[in-house]
């Protein structure tokens, strides 16, 4: 199947990498499954190129196109018209990938390099917040918040605006900078106040040196292994049901997965996130806490479980969960070994000494 970038050449028109597509390929890291494109095709064109074309409401990407899981999202535009700018200059680093060169139309190259964003005339106070939220996320750049507050009114961003920018932080490579950044201020606050509450739970120092619960969900990015966003928004609110759970002596914050999976399933659905992917998210927040138990649940307890596909990014869950904590990383190896033994077993059933299986489940 031919790429938009290709179907777009073949057609006579200009397509560049743009933004952090751009961005990402001048300081080598990785892109995840969205591409910016900067193109000179109208979007007339666009709808008469690509049937299944989506219009996503965005500021500067007028269209997108869906292949698999990749994202291609398009800002077209005119030879004789100027794109408007983007709130920071290194934004406008152009890559065209036929010739495996960078175009720096606005002479920005030597910006690249700042550990301060420089930025261009322009925009909301709360688009200066995004992007510099997102940049510094992905990249090495300083941000101070206090050099992008918010300005009343707080009129709430549209749910496309909202849910484009938590994508892209979380899909940096530190995400726990940008989300900082929108956390200090004011942005998840005004936002986003089901993560703001997490702010307020108190982690016992003996096992969370790194502080209350948003500072504990900060803290398991730094061991995340790659970008899947199913597992990066799991992070996100696998503890988010901590405010609302009930404790006593002896169980604190009682049922918070049953409960963080639908404050996780309402938020991710009024952002119009698709249903398939909240599924996949609630299902990982609402049995974070199992892979613990693992060792001493009998197999009718966690064989559906182990049996999802799903699986593979729980252990990681519970990995980054004890990583950010003082809590050993035996509980992660004996649950690993649990979930290879189950699938060893059930792959390769034993015989009696009649001939004739028996179950796995005899094992247990």
């Amino acid at each position: 199947m031919k790429t938009p970038i290709e179907t777009l050449r073949e057609s006579g028109y200009k397509v560049y990498y743009s933004n952090t597509s751009a961005l990402d390929r001048y300081f080598r890291v990785p892109s995840g499954s969205s591409a910016y494109l900067l193109t000179d095709s109208s979007l007339i064109n666009l709808a008469g190129a690509f049937e299944d074309l989506e219009y996503p409401g965005l500021v500067y990407e007028e269209a997108l196109i869906r292949q698999g899981k990749n994202r291609y999202l398009l800002h077209c535009y005119d030879d004789d018209v100027v794109p408007p700018p983007r709130p920071f200059t290194v934004q406008e680093l152009l890559y065209d990938p036929d010739r495996d060169v960078f175009f720096d139309p606005l002479d920005v190259y030597t910006d690249l390099r700042k550990q301060q964003l420089v930025r261009q005339k322009g925009g909301s106070s709360l688009l200066y917040l995004a992007e510099a939220a997102v940049l510094s996320s992905r990249y090495h750049y300083v941000v101070d918040p206090e050099a992008y507050p918010l300005e009343p009114p707080f009129a709430e961003p549209d749910a496309a605006f909202q849910r484009e920018l938590l994508v892209s932080v979380l899909s940096g490579s530190n995400p726990q900078k940008g989300l900082s950044l929108l956390y200090r201020s004011g942005f998840i606050e005004a936002y986003w106040p089901v993560l703001q509450k997490m702010s307020g739970i108190p982690h016992h120092k003996d096992y969370h040196p790194e502080g209350n619960g948003w500072e504990h969900t900060l803290e398991t990015f730094k061991y995340r292994k790659g970008h899947d966003p199913v597992l990066s928004l799991a992070l996100l609110f696998h503890d988010i049901g901590k405010p609302v759970a009930s404790s006593t002596p002896e169980r604190a914050f009682d049922g918070h997965a049953e409960l963080g999976s639908k404050i996780a399933a309402r938020f991710l659905g009024r952002l119009g996130f698709d249903f398939s992917l909240i599924r996949e998210v609630t299902f990982l927040i609402h049995y974070h806490m199992m892979p613990a138990a693992l060792k001493q649940l009998p197999i009718y307890r966690s064989e559906r479980i182990m049996d999802s596909p799903l699986f593979p990014l729980l252990l990681e869950l519970y990995r980054a969960d004890l990583s950010a904590s003082y809590w050993s990383p035996e509980g992660y190896y004996e649950a690993c070994q649990v979930y290879r033994t189950y699938r060893k077993n059930k792959a390769n059933p034993y015989r009696r000494k009649d001939g004739k299986k028996y179950s796995w489940r005899m094992l247990n």
